[in-house]
């Protein structure tokens, strides 16, 4: 098969999830059939997930593995007449120019103006992948009705729509979103032996959590926003601590919800035992230190961090929305509550804390639930057969 080149686009190529799964498709290619070239927007003042600098390092790793890429400033994440319709030309003139037989886009506002773009240059293939949705949680239920609308107009310009979990499918479908046949549903990959190997050594804390040695950890990992639910986590750590003197939360991350969590956690008389240490690249040393993670977002696409937290054999708790339940079957390889339940939540936290025994079967069944189905070069193999096959039907 001759080489056929691939434009991915991206809103933010920082250190979100979404941008993970986008960098580690595009590395992963298999540059004797495709040529990957990659567009994102430009981070801007938005510093949740590493912003411009995250950016701007990822660019530089793209470079140094020979892979072109550009960047459009005008592409950002909230809606802005203007920029968008800026955006949107100079989507259409990159396109001319590059001529792709693919267009891979990923996210919302880049998956709305790419696949405009690729309609109206006439682009032979155009995927999506949503990495979740926003039509819950994250705004207004007009704009989200809005958006909703836009999606299902979009979805008759798509050849494959990819969600990340059969959930995220169904929620889609369930919404008259595109047809069962555009759909495949393909996990976000992540280096499995790294994080199976985590604890390998038993619980071992870093010194930068600034916990005491002898303390209980419960952690998380995810941006400090709104959409993360960090504040219902905080609020169930607050109603267990005078059972659990010795209970501590650590969360991974940066955003806007620093200051808000830090003083929610003074109001709560928790403050020294609430520990947000940034963002960070050692993960599997995080999920070493803790004894339970939770996943507390009000919509989650997948949870990339809940499958690294399962493969690393800790327990877990998680909302039930978005793609959640496909990963998790409760009381089995993990707990789900409701989002937004903060009571929920402590419940569950209480049925870990209390039986370890089972706390350690459950993170065992989280380990063997989590298999090379997740990971990147299975993710990457199903993306590329799924250019083959769209290939074929195009030809």
């Amino acid at each position: 098969m001759a080489v056929r080149k691939v434009v991915h686009i991206i809103t933010r190529l920082d250190h979100g999830g979404s941008a993970r799964n986008t960098m580690l498709t595009v590395l992963g290619h298999d540059r004797t059939q495709f040529e990957p070239v990659v567009v994102t927007g430009q981070a801007g003042t938005w510093n949740a997930q590493g912003g411009l600098t995250a950016t701007m390092e990822n660019l530089l790793f793209l470079e140094k593995e020979g892979i072109r890429h550009h960047m459009v400033p005008s592409m950002v994440r909230h809606i802005s007449p203007k920029a968008d319709l800026v955006t949107l030309w100079k989507l259409i003139a990159l396109l001319r120019q590059e001529q792709p037989h693919i267009v891979h886009t990923h996210t919302s506002k880049a998956g709305v103006l790419g696949r405009l773009a690729a309609r109206i240059t006439g682009a032979p293939m155009i995927v999506h992948t949503p990495h979740g949705h926003v039509f819950y949680g994250h705004f207004g239920a007009i704009s989200s009705w809005i958006f909703l609308q836009i999606e299902r107009a979009l979805a008759w310009i798509t050849d494959v729509l990819i969600a990340l979990t059969t959930a995220e499918k169904t929620e889609q479908l369930e919404r008259s979103i595109g047809c069962a046949g555009r759909f495949a549903v393909i996990p976000s990959g992540i280096d499995i032996d790294r994080f199976k190997q985590a604890r390998a050594a038993g619980k071992v804390m870093p010194e930068w959590f600034d916990c005491p040695s002898h303390v209980t950890v419960i952690g998380s990992v995810g941006w400090l926003t709104t959409i993360k639910g960090h504040r219902f986590l905080v609020d169930a750590v607050a109603q267990l601590k005078q059972e659990y003197p010795h209970l501590h939360l650590v969360i991974l991350g940066s955003g806007d919800q620093h200051e808000a969590l830090l003083q929610q956690a003074s109001q709560a008389g928790i403050r020294q035992a609430v520990h947000l240490v940034g963002h960070r690249e050692d993960v599997e040393r995080a999920l070493a230190g803790m004894d339970c993670f939770v996943l507390p977002s009000l919509n989650e696409g997948m949870g990339r961090a809940l499958i690294e937290a399962m493969a690393a054999g800790l327990p877990v708790i998680a909302s039930r929305v978005g793609g959640i339940p496909s990963l998790i079957e409760d009381e089995k390889n993990g707990l789900l509550i409701p989002a937004g339940d903060s009571y929920a939540l402590a419940t569950a936290l209480r049925q870990i804390l209390s039986d370890p025994a089972w706390a350690c079967t459950l993170g065992q069944n989280a380990t063997r639930s989590i298999g090379m189905g997740y990971s990147v070069p299975a993710m990457v193999g199903a993306i590329e057969s799924i250019y083959r096959e769209a290939a074929v039907g195009h030809a």
